[in-house]
């Protein structure tokens, strides 16, 4: 779940926001003494219907909202989990599919067979790394994770534990385990400790002993989508992404914070960090990179990141603002107003992300964004407000946003 600290602090709306009421009837009329309250929320409005339901899994008809984030109840067998975002219920739905393939990959004679060929001994002796992504970072201090890797590059960056190791990467099995991963849908560096374990297995299997992998073998389809097509990148960094070895990411992700005029302390602060993955850190870098000021201000707020969620978040406030640059109007500089994240355009309009399910008009809501208001009141360079939102808000929502002039787009990130 998104450490509600860092929901609080860095969104226009706070984590303690109650949420919409579950009956999803249009809002009573605004009221300066009443607001919408938190509860269930039909998941149909924010699932598509051919992700609700699979040969594996069932998503719950309701979601409980807080106030910006749904928490979705995903069935799968005998097993119940609580998924907390619409970004991580796909992701964790891509990963039930995923991790049903690979098992059945790893009980085949063919597997078997390619294990041999790889040196069972060899192969246990370096699987630990990956095998313990979680008790790992909770050994490391926070910002302080270093790490050797290639020669050079291993000395600067941090390490998160979907990577592997020195020896996977110089016998071939980080390439066969990000081709894999990449093949089922899901990320190759994620913290899902089983996913990560039976992607390493299969990929040594791959990468030493011969194993093939059967054209069956494919990422769930329909709404799931594949990992690479959900990332809101371009095709060149998709290619990137999958093409490249983790040092090779940061190397790039290193040179263009340099090109943006950030430290090499506030650059290693982001590339050390343990809850950045190198998908992660490179597709926020991009972004950034895209809006072409400095960002070390995001940076210091983005290093606050206590949970992989949050990395994410931080990841679609760059898209976000990237988004904004780029179909908007240009950014001339980005900063934080009152522990929020923010952009200041060309014309004047300073432009608050917010990545969300589904906001709502709550007290603490209306505080927030008074205070915000009266933030930029009477400064001669702001023209006006903007909320770039990546989710839904509700009809009460921008009723009110609308009275107070500040100008609202929703959805920012939806494939286009």
């Amino acid at each position: 779940m998104i450490t509600k600290y860092i929901i609080a602090t860095l969104t226009v709306f706070t984590s303690t926001a109650q949420a919409q009421t579950s009956s999803g009837t249009p809002s009573p009329a605004p009221s300066a003494t009443t607001f919408e309250s938190s509860g269930r929320v039909e998941t149909k409005m924010f699932i598509p219907e051919d992700l609700m339901k699979g040969s594996l899994h069932r998503v719950g008809d309701q979601a409980e909202n807080d106030g910006l984030l749904n928490t979705y109840f995903l069935y799968s067998g005998d097993d119940a989990f609580e998924v907390t975002t619409g970004i991580a219920l796909r992701t964790r739905i891509r990963e039930l599919y995923a991790i049903d393939k690979l098992r059945a990959m790893s009980q085949t004679d063919e597997f078997a067979k390619a294990m041999a060929n790889a040196g069972r001994q060899k192969v246990q002796s370096v699987v630990g790394l990956v095998e313990d992504p979680f008790g790992t970072i909770k050994r490391v201090p926070l910002g302080a994770s270093r790490f050797f890797g290639r020669i050079g590059e291993g000395l600067k960056g941090g390490r998160t534990q979907g990577e592997g190791n020195v020896v996977q990467n110089i016998t071939g099995i980080s390439k066969a385990k990000t081709t894999l991963a990449v093949k089922l849908g899901v990320s190759p560096y994620s913290y899902n400790q089983e996913l990560q374990h039976l992607l390493t297995i299969n990929a040594r299997a791959i990468a030493g002993g011969g194993l093939v992998v059967s054209a069956a073998t494919a990422a769930v389809g329909g709404a799931a989508g594949d990992v690479v097509s959900v990332l809101n990148v371009n095709q060149t960094l998709q290619q990137t992404l999958v093409n490249s070895t983790p040092d090779d990411l940061r190397i790039l992700d290193r040179k263009k914070l340099f090109a943006l005029g950030v430290r090499r302390e506030d650059a290693d602060a982001l590339l050390m960090h343990p809850w950045y993955s190198p998908w992660t850190e490179t597709i926020l870098v991009d972004a950034l990179s895209n809006i072409g000021v400095d960002p070390t201000a995001f940076l210091a707020q983005a290093c606050q990141a206590l949970t992989e969620q949050d990395a994410i978040y931080f990841e679609r406030l760059a898209q976000i603002l990237a988004r904004y640059h780029a179909t908007k109007a240009k950014l001339r500089a980005i900063h934080v107003e009152s522990r929020a994240v923010c952009a200041r355009d060309t014309n004047g309009t300073v432009v608050f992300p917010l990545s969300c399910d589904y906001a709502i008009w709550s007290e603490h809501a209306a505080g927030r964004v008074a205070e915000l208001r009266a933030l930029t009141q009477g400064q001669d360079d702001t023209t006006g407000l903007a909320l770039w939102v990546d989710g839904k808000v509700s009809p009460r929502v921008e009723q009110e946003l609308k009275n107070l002039k500040i100008d609202l787009a929703t959805g920012v990130l939806d494939q286009r």
